[in-house]
């Protein structure tokens, strides 16, 4: 009689129990391990398998890192302009979404042309004029 209760009585844990004991007894394969494995004799998924494992693992991207020597001049070069790239692409997404406002350019850094130059320079010599005869 009380087995027949226990049965029908389960804890709120339980579903999550029997998760744990799934998991136990099926592994999963190491995401790390260098075998690919070929099933009922199908080699293009296998390859498919290899490529995929290759490409999350950045192989393309090591190989051609080591291919030549890097100095480390440009590999901090390279890792800086990554970064400014990541910070303007969040800065982009924050400002689509309305969490953050457009910073005003200052200065004339970002006018490299001289055409932009003079165009910027005229531009700031008619506001001056304009606030002069107020």
């Amino acid at each position: 009689m009380s087995n027949k209760y226990h049965n029908i009585k389960k804890g709120f844990n339980y579903d999550r129990r029997k998760k744990q004991n799934f998991k136990k007894k099926y592994e999963e394969r190491d995401k790390f391990d260098p075998c690919i494995y070929v099933r009922n004799g199908n080699v293009d998924q296998a390859i498919r398998a290899l490529k995929k494992r290759l490409l999350k693992a950045d192989f393309q991207k090591e190989l051609a890192k080591r291919e030549y020597f890097e100095k480390p001049t440009s590999k901090r070069k390279r890792k800086k302009n990554a970064a400014i790239k990541k910070h303007q692409k969040e800065m982009r997404d924050k400002i689509l979404r309305g969490e953050a406002m457009p910073a005003e350019k200052t200065g004339t850094k970002h006018l490299k042309g001289k055409r932009a130059l003079n165009k910027y320079r005229a531009q700031k010599r008619l506001i001056h004029s304009r606030d002069l005869h107020r």
